[in-house]
């Protein structure tokens, strides 16, 4: 008996590492200086056009996804842009003009489905452009494995941001939602704490039960991006996650990459 809680005991802490490390010390601990950022640029190009809060077009004709943070949408084909996506795209359209000098760094994968090309921005100073806009609270951060080399780093500081509920961190959506109080419409990027009360599984899905009507959802190809895969032992556990919520029948769904976007 006591050899099986030790294992359990194991287990969860190997689980909710990344999480609880990323959400309880300071940004200086985990971010690398300008120094050892400027170390690590891969190649250094130069800006055309900003086009969003995280996307640039390149002098070149590549166009460049920032790693590691979401900003929110400006509004296209008559849509209302989201709170704060003009001051995030107008924050980086001063720090990133036409003909900026630029650092780019990759990760592992260094294209999305879109074919846009995945980088670290840094600035010719080695400043990083997505720590500047998650200081801001203009930007949430994310994890689309396996990019997730600095996501300690911005996690601390998206912490700073929302202790002092800078920029997004004012609005309603992004607070805590209880699952159990999570809205039927709500869609997009949520925060969300409860309990997990099942496991089931469908062909491409892991399924996390919270409510009845609500689930965390794992797909199958990303099971390697936990650290352990008996997401079964999971059960009865009360776990606070972030995650792109869907709704399909009348049921919700909160999408998760990583093992980063859980913590117990």
């Amino acid at each position: 008996m006591f050899y099986n809680f030790l294992w359990q005991f194991l287990f969860f802490s190997s689980l909710v590492l990344a999480g609880l490390s990323s959400s309880s010390v300071w940004a200086s601990e985990h971010c690398l200086t300008n120094k050892q950022r400027l170390a690590k640029v891969t190649e250094w190009a130069m800006v055309a056009k900003v086009i969003d809060g995280d996307t640039v077009y390149l002098k070149d004709g590549r166009k460049i996804r920032l790693i590691g943070i979401n900003t929110p949408e400006l509004g296209r084909q008559g849509k209302p842009s989201q709170p704060y996506a003009r001051q995030a795209y107008k924050v980086l359209n001063t720090l990133l003009g036409y003909n900026k000098k630029i650092g780019l760094t990759y990760d592992q994968d260094k294209k999305d489905r879109y074919k846009r090309l995945l980088a670290y921005v840094n600035l010719d100073d080695g400043q990083s452009v997505e720590q500047l806009l998650l200081a801001k609270g203009l930007a949430h951060s994310i994890v689309v494995p396996p990019n997730d080399k600095r996501i300690n780093c911005y996690r601390a500081i998206e912490k700073s941001a929302k202790n002092s509920k800078l920029g997004v961190w004012n609005l309603p959506e992004n607070q805590w939602f209880d699952a159990h109080k999570l809205p039927l419409k709500s869609k997009g990027f949520r925060y969300v704490r409860g309990t997990i009360s099942g496991y089931s599984e469908s062909r491409k899905s892991i399924y996390l039960k919270l409510t009845p009507k609500l689930s965390i959802r794992i797909a199958k190809k990303d099971k390697r991006y936990f650290s352990n895969s008996k997401l079964k032992r999971l059960v009865g556990h009360f776990v606070s996650l972030r995650g792109w919520v869907s709704t399909y029948k009348g049921r919700q769904s909160i999408h998760v990459r990583s093992e980063h976007d859980l913590e117990f």
